[in-house]
């Protein structure tokens, strides 16, 4: 069996804010907040990978046509 070893990817406020976000983001979802972290960590915590989790948590709540359909 093989580990993948992630070193800890929190090095500036900017990550540590991005990590936060994600974190309260997947909790706000109901989603495993660990898993979408880990997810998270694995695309190197950029702003672009924080934007992807949140439009995919946005488009299960809201579904497929967003919130101006409404």
């Amino acid at each position: 069996m093989s580990a993948q070893i992630l070193s800890f990817p929190v090095r500036d406020e900017d990550s540590r804010y991005r990590l936060q976000s994600v974190r309260q983001m997947a909790a706000r979802a109901g989603a495993d907040v660990h898993k979408v972290e880990l997810e998270f960590i694995a695309a190197g915590c950029t702003k672009a990978a924080q934007h992807q989790l949140a439009e995919r948590y946005r488009r299960r709540t809201f579904g497929d046509n967003g919130p101006e359909a409404a």
